[in-house]
């Protein structure tokens, strides 16, 4: 067994962690009973007990797991008797992971937890995802559905499931997925009857469940038999068994392309016995935290598949030698390395950066709950931050879970690339991580889903705000022509190219829908234009203008972002400057490119979307 530590032969993660982590204000906001289990004293305390922490899982992970994954491959999941057993090495796997007590990580302290901030959550995702996926499939849910619980749950439910989530007794899924229903929630048909001891019963199934053999299942499910609004789906708590009966059924294991070590399964409750979480009818509320959580870490999956093809390809690009030097050094290959390396580091920027502003709102949100004393100013500025922070993450979940999505994908496709023939085989595993890579773009919602999320906010902005919309539009083609620094310079650039392109959506937007000609909006008058489109818009039948292009806008705003994030980081290293500097000098061609597919109107698609139009409407 090698013995290697995927945190400590990661440099790149210990700047973020180092250098780029507001640990100060983290330790600040932090219950003094968190701080007393981990007797930390000092912000700087508070990050070395992470840091060794973090540093213990890297080596599990790089000595133990990752040279187990041959063995998991070969090893079925047998479905008897309603039960799911996993492979032994990957059960060994996890029975490390209890050893090292990581179910309690992230879990409050008062429910034996460890209090871990939500970046350290996020850490182990990287690491692990970089040795197992499907380790990380079998062992994330402890701290995410401990949260909801936490969060949700009365105090009984607490105190009798937490715990023993903690401990590692239980485990949880987030059952969402039904067949028929997709990402379109209000096709729910699982139903909830509530019972005259305050209890539900619960009828239905679901599909697509990760770790769908665990003890505990959230449940999002309607509140009454037929019901078909988003306002009637509730969260459920539905433990496996009740008084050693079998609660849920699991009635088949996907056979999936990739991650055969984690069961994927489907679920059957019938008369099942649940417990309501929070408010009936607000579980669409309730899930979508889970859920944006969920996608952020889906982006550190993702950043750890990244990482680990990207060192598979330099490894072989190094030894592999054709007309007397190693393949890393020819030029089509060199440049494929240094993209993949560039975009790796730009994408772990974009994920610590909302990792640890994920991690200061709940240290926030629970500081100011656990503190009512506070004075009116101090309570406004957190308030005030707070804000701040929600509106980036809002804005960067979308993009991460996008970025994951379809980057991961391409990375272990070009590392196969790199590979040749070899790359076919399973000597190398580089097809293994290409099989891996393929579910990033499918759970937690698919990259399709975050393009119309994305496309979603970024008009509902405008039409709030839309004169500063057009006065940055005016500030980037000003900074883009007379900026001293090149890479900002082109950073700017990349951000006016965007405006013109979210410009031309909405002229199209009005051109569609309303009835005045566009020639009556003059060009001075743009403004006026956006507050028509803020009034009509909910309004309009056409939306197709947004829709068709919201997969190029929220690729054109995922590569900002990881620029921007870059730039970021050159204030605490300047030698990262490399990195930056490549990111704006490929981005800006493919954002213009992307401009010039939006202005382009191809009457050809047009073409097509008319006569479904037209079918749609003579059916």
């Amino acid at each position: 067994m090698n013995k290697e530590n995927f945190l400590t032969d990661n440099p790149d993660i210990l700047f973020h962690l180092e250098k780029r982590t507001d640990v100060t204000t983290l330790f600040e906001w932090t219950l003094p009973e968190d701080k007393e289990i981990l007797s930390a004293n000092t912000p700087d305390e508070y990050r070395k007990i992470w840091l060794d922490m973090l540093e213990g899982y890297g080596e599990f992970c790089g000595s133990v797991v990752a040279s187990s994954v041959e063995q998991v491959e070969k090893e079925d999941l047998i479905l008897k008797d309603g039960e799911v057993q996993i492979g032994p090495t990957m059960k060994g796997i996890v029975d490390g992971l209890l050893e090292m007590g990581i179910p309690a990580l992230s879990i409050a302290s008062k429910y034996d937890g460890l209090g871990a901030p939500f970046f350290v959550e996020m850490v182990t995702c990287e690491i692990g995802n970089r040795a197992c996926p499907s380790m990380v499939l079998n062992a994330g849910w402890w701290g995410p559905i401990a949260h909801i619980i936490e969060q949700f749950g009365s105090e009984e439910l607490k105190s009798e499931y937490i715990p023993r989530i903690a401990s590692g007794e239980f485990s949880g899924n987030m059952a969402l997925t039904e067949a028929g229903a997709g990402s379109d929630l209000a096709a729910i048909r699982t139903y909830g009857e509530e019972q005259a001891d305050g209890s539900w019963i619960l009828n239905g199934s679901k599909q697509f469940i990760s770790n769908g053999n665990s003890q505990v299942s959230l449940v999002l499910a309607m509140n009454k038999k037929g019901a078909t609004s988003l306002s009637d789906l509730s969260l459920y708590l539905c433990p496996s068994e009740v008084d050693g009966k079998k609660n849920i059924h699991v009635t088949k294991i996907e056979e999936k392309v990739g991650l055969h070590g984690s069961a994927t399964c489907e679920l059957l409750y019938k008369d099942a016995k649940a417990y309501l979480l929070g408010e009936s009818g607000k579980g669409f509320k309730y899930m979508l935290r889970l859920m944006n959580d969920a996608r952020i870490a889906v982006g550190f999956q993702g950043l750890g598949l990244m990482e680990a093809t990207l060192r598979l390809a330099k490894d072989y690009a190094s030894q592999r030698k054709t007309w007397d030097k190693p393949i890393a050094q020819h030029e089509l290959i060199a440049e494929k390395l240094l993209d993949l390396e560039v975009e790796t580091r730009g994408f772990r920027s974009l994920c610590y950066q909302a990792a640890q502003t994920k991690a200061l709102i709940y240290a926030g949100e629970k500081f100011l709950q656990a503190n009512p004393d506070l004075s009116k100013e101090k309570r406004e500025e957190i308030n005030a931050k707070l804000k701040k922070y929600n509106s980036r993450v809002r804005r960067w979940t979308p993009l991460i879970k996008y970025i994951a999505g379809e980057q991961s994908f391409r990375h272990a496709r070009t590392a196969l690339q790199i590979h040749g023939g070899y790359g076919f085989t399973k000597e190398y595993r580089a097809e293994w991580w290409v099989r891996e890579s393929l579910i990033y773009s499918l759970y937690e919602g698919t990259s399709q889903i975050q393009a119309l999320m994305c496309m979603k906010d970024t008009l509902k902005e405008i039409v709030a705000k839309p004169k500063d919309f057009f006065e940055s539009a005016f500030g980037l083609k000003v900074k883009a022509l007379s900026h001293s620094d090149p890479i900002r310079k082109k950073l700017y650039k990349m951000k006016e190219e965007f405006h013109k392109s979210v410009m031309g959506i909405l002229f199209r937007l009005v051109k569609s829908n309303v009835k005045n000609s566009l020639a009556d909006v003059s060009g001075t008058d743009l403004i006026k234009m956006v507050k028509r489109l803020r009034r009509d818009l909910i309004k309009f039948d056409e939306l197709r203008p947004a829709l068709l292009h919201a997969e190029r806008i929220c690729e054109m705003k995922s590569l900002i972002a990881v620029a921007e994030a870059a730039v970021w980081d050159i204030e605490d290293d300047p030698e990262r400057s490399w990195i930056a500097e490549r990111l704006v000098n490929t981005g800006l061609p493919r954002i213009s490119y992307l401009h010039s597919e939006i202005d382009m109107d191809d009457p050809i698609i047009e073409g097509i979307l008319d006569r479904y139009a037209q079918a749609s409407k003579e059916s």
